[in-house]
């Protein structure tokens, strides 16, 4: 992978630059707890930016619990003190590309593993836990929809395979550790999972892992959950450096 240094011209400090413009207006009190946050374009002229780095601050916050959406009625400020507000903003902001990619190779020295110990250890109710994700997965990208709520439900549905996998393992540690990145990986997964939600690929990728934790081929699975995991990390690669184009 191409080495990425804090002084490149990173897209993610635009969107970075937005949050504590966000975080600002709430903490001065412009923008009060409980009030509707403008439109993505009204927001977009007040900070003179494109739409997108402010898509994806608010996606981030939204993330966090600082905002909230009402459905058909846009985002909404959640009723946070001041601190809580900025220390939530805070701990998001620790997802930049650089931290995003930090936390893709963790997970791939943790899930690598994971799948070859899942493969020894597996039992039938962990393969059918497994086969329900998986089922669950295809209806939901069958359904073909880009609205918020099938794309969020995709994330959801990939971080429910991933963490079944951790959880096969019967590893106590390793399910502490990874539970304790829950919070980056479910914001991570904002970027490496697009508009269009999880990719048919990645569908396939998470049927050939089951299939050789199934057979108990533990280093076949260790090999797919690999080739899985680089795929992503090319697929973010390309998204990075498409929104540097932008």
């Amino acid at each position: 992978m191409t080495s990425i240094t804090k002084n490149e011209a990173m897209p993610e400090r635009r969107f970075e630059r937005i949050i504590n413009r966000i975080k600002a207006l709430i903490a001065t009190g412009e923008i009060k707890c409980g009030e509707k946050l403008p439109s993505e374009r009204d927001l977009a002229e007040k900070f003179n930016v494109s739409r997108v780095p402010i898509r994806e601050a608010l996606k981030i916050l939204e993330y966090m619990g600082v905002l909230e959406y009402r459905n058909g009625d846009g985002l909404y400020v959640q009723y946070l003190s001041v601190a809580d507000v900025i220390s939530k903003i805070d701990f998001a902001l620790v997802a930049t590309e650089e931290t995003i990619f930090d936390l893709l190779e963790v997970r791939i020295l943790l899930e690598t593993h994971a799948a070859y110990l899942a493969s020894q250890n597996r039992t039938d109710e962990d393969i059918a836990k497994l086969h329900e994700i998986l089922h669950k997965t295809r209806e939901m990208k069958r359904i073909a929809s880009h609205d918020e709520n099938t794309i969020d439900e995709l994330r959801l549905l990939s971080h429910a395979f991933h963490r079944q996998i951790i959880n096969t393992t019967k590893n106590k540690i390793l399910i502490a550790v990874y539970e304790s990145l829950y919070e980056f990986l479910d914001i991570s997964r904002q970027f490496t999972i697009d508009s269009t939600g999880i990719s048919y690929n990645s569908i396939l990728a998470h049927e050939s892992i089951i299939n050789k934790i199934i057979e108990k081929n533990a280093e076949e699975a260790r090999g797919r959950m690999a080739e899985h995991l680089e795929d992503v990390r090319d697929s973010l690669k390309k998204k990075f450096y498409n929104a540097k184009k932008e």
